[in-house]
């Protein structure tokens, strides 16, 4: 098992992209574990629904895990939090694991970026706490590393 140093957790958000699109994203970035941490795992886009969204993702040979209790809408008491947290880095130890919730860009665009989504705002720095490398995939597939902590956020 890798120690917590070479554990990396992807994130991404499914925004409104296609299918199509968003499984290329997952691709490229060779993830084959989705962990969904939205607090209900519905959406607008029905592809993103969770049960579509995990047998979309079955047929594609990538695991899907739920784990609201990393949500934002509804963020769960502390302790339900950080096992949900360890549970990210027990998948990310035996699997390239990606963490998704709904809003497809990271940061906002003001002249000094807030987090824009919980996966940055909540979820990333006890991550990087825990010993993982946070990687945050982009919706042109580019990668974005930073130090969420250092972020203004509302979370």
């Amino acid at each position: 098992m890798p120690t917590p140093a070479t554990i990396t957790v992807y994130t991404i958000g499914h925004g409104r992209h296609p299918w199509a699109e968003f499984l290329a994203l997952l691709r490229r970035h060779e993830i084959e574990l989705l962990c969904d941490v939205r607090s209900v795992a519905r959406s607008r886009w029905v592809q993103f629904n969770g049960q579509v969204l995990e047998a979309s993702l079955r047929r594609e040979r990538i695991g899907y895990e739920w784990l609201p209790e990393c949500g934002g809408k509804k963020i769960a008491p502390p302790a339900d939090l950080a096992r949900g947290l360890d549970r990210v880095v027990e998948l990310a130890s035996d699997a390239r694991a990606c963490i998704m919730c709904s809003e497809s860009h990271p940061l906002t665009k003001h002249k000094q970026p807030r987090a824009n989504c919980h996966r940055v705002g909540l979820l990333s720095t006890p991550l990087r706490e825990r010993g993982a490398r946070v990687v945050h995939i982009l919706p042109d597939g580019e990668t974005l590393e930073l130090d969420e902590a250092s972020l203004p956020s509302i979370w």
